[in-house]
């Protein structure tokens, strides 16, 4: 098995089957993870501010396409955005709108999402059973997606 600790800004894609990809300490930041259910073809991204997710949404597109994904066949689960500093600025929800709105219009399916509130967490995808699971850091509670 192959696991992936994503840093802030950093982003992997994979055709192994037994992957699994980490996002740490995501705050505002956003944990994307893509996945081809039918090449078995998987990504995350762990991206830090809104003006990053087009680059890294299309940088995610193209590895995925060069190894052989249909895009059509993509689905993304998308956790974080969280606004866990008052600063009025939201960087949290402006990260989940624009990494959503990325997704739509590349016509990617959204199966998952976690995002928004105050509260910041840890992600987790597991490619070979495309299960996201989210704990969340101040009271360590668990959602399986």
């Amino acid at each position: 098995m192959t696991e992936y600790k994503l840093n802030i800004d950093e982003l992997v894609v994979s055709n192994h089957e037994e992957t699994t990809y980490n996002c740490l300490g995501l705050g505002s930041c956003i944990g994307l993870f893509l996945q081809d259910r039918q090449t078995g073809i998987s990504g995350g991204a762990h991206i830090l501010l809104p003006q990053h997710v087009p680059t890294v949404v299309a940088e995610l597109l193209k590895q995925f396409k060069a190894l052989g994904s249909d895009l059509l066949n993509l689905r993304a689960k998308v956790v974080g955005g969280a606004n866990v500093i008052a600063t009025g600025y939201e960087v949290g929800a402006q990260n989940a709108s624009s990494v959503l709105e990325q997704l739509i219009q590349q016509r990617i399916y959204i199966a998952a999402q976690d995002v928004g509130g105050i509260q910041s967490r840890s992600a987790k995808f597991d490619a070979k059973t495309g299960t996201m699971t989210v704990r969340f850091s101040q009271s360590n509670e668990y959602k399986i997606y």
